[in-house]
């Protein structure tokens, strides 16, 4: 693994963040337990709704709606980590409250309810800075 932090290089388990460190795809029973309903494992970019500041990037498991971002599949913050399991998610431009934290008691796994009104997703595109200079 020390090779991959070194010389910054992604592969499909290993995804490069904006802040240059390098997200490891989780891979355990909740993604699997998604993944064998359908679909696939995704990186979104969540950003505001009111400004379009980045708020995070998500790895997103299975099929549906993104209704909560569990706080262990978010891999990236704008400002660095912050506690969302009792802060709420806002915006550090605007101060929109884009997600209120709660534990989703099905899985008894700290999440962040989102308020599909205050933000905007996409698929999360690793930029190459040498391609963007």
């Amino acid at each position: 693994m020390a090779g991959i932090n070194e010389s910054k290089k992604t592969d499909k388990n290993h995804i490069l963040m904006p802040d240059g460190s390098i997200y490891k795809i989780q891979r355990d029973r909740f993604q699997k337990d998604r993944l064998k309903l359908g679909g696939e494992t995704i990186m979104l970019s969540i950003s505001c709704a009111s400004c379009e500041e980045p708020l995070l990037v998500y790895q997103k498991d299975g099929l549906g709606p993104l209704k909560r971002c569990y706080v262990d599949r978010i891999a990236w913050q704008t400002g660095g980590e912050k506690d969302l399991t009792h802060d709420p998610l806002k915006c550090p431009t605007c101060k929109e409250t884009v997600g209120t934290p709660m534990i989703y008691k099905k899985e008894d796994r700290p999440a962040v309810r989102m308020d599909n009104s205050k933000f905007h997703k996409s698929r999360y595109v690793v930029r190459d800075s040498a391609t963007t200079s």
